[in-house]
């Protein structure tokens, strides 16, 4: 398996920070696992990555989507925004699927009708296995008249449909978790998703474990 985020700098560093944070998370729970930041050909690249692709610069989820649909073999595919608390590694072998998409059955955030009949998957956290399933997301969201944020979601709900692939349904509560508050301790979940204004107390959560951390003996002179 491997982990890859899209990410590119436009006018802020905030999901530079989140992406670092991410890293950190990825490499306290799967230390092994390669991680490459998917991004235009201008951005810089984020510290702590193994790798980087780059597409040329454009819109931003025209370029996640081609980035996704290039992915071959095990793919965690994951928002800048989603804090890594468990080894997930258990969700590709033995089961076989195409693409596993946690659902947004959120005890304590309703989604509502509309959201939930038409894009009832969140893709801050995808694992992946078929890149033909994302070429055929890019194809239809090329199609869709509506290119707001949200249309990619209803772009993979659309191809979901179709029956086409194998799709494993997830626990959002576990594998893609917002949590309620900055002090919700999250338990169970093994990925957690700082949605919206939740991306605060992530990068705040982060940071200050680095300010309270022990400081190895080596350098406790310094």
């Amino acid at each position: 398996m491997q982990i890859g985020f899209f990410t590119a700098f436009v006018n802020d560093p905030q999901h530079y920070l989140h992406a670092v944070a991410l890293i950190a998370s990825a490499r306290r729970h799967m230390p092994a696992v390669p991680i490459t930041q998917f991004t235009d050909d201008r951005s810089p690249i984020v510290p702590g990555v193994d790798s980087v692709r780059r597409l040329p610069c454009g819109p931003l989820l025209d370029l996640r989507l081609e980035h996704y649909a290039a992915c071959e073999g095990d793919w965690l595919l994951i928002d800048t925004d989603v804090e890594i608390r468990a080894d997930v590694w258990e969700i590709f072998p033995p089961t076989p699927f195409d693409i596993a998409l946690p659902d947004r059955n959120w005890p304590g955030i309703p989604q509502g009708d509309l959201v939930m009949h038409s894009m009832p998957f969140n893709t801050g956290v995808v694992f992946t296995r078929n890149r033909r399933f994302w070429q055929e997301v890019y194809q239809t969201w090329c199609e869709a008249e509506n290119k707001d944020w949200l249309s990619e979601q209803r772009a993979v709900y659309e191809v979901v449909r179709t029956g086409r692939f194998l799709v494993q349904i997830l626990p959002g509560q576990i594998y893609n978790y917002p949590p309620r508050s900055a002090d919700d301790p999250c338990t169970g979940a093994k990925l957690v998703h700082y949605k919206g204004a939740r991306k605060a107390w992530w990068t705040d959560r982060y940071y200050e474990s680095l300010r309270t951390a022990k400081v190895p003996a080596c350098c406790a002179s310094v």
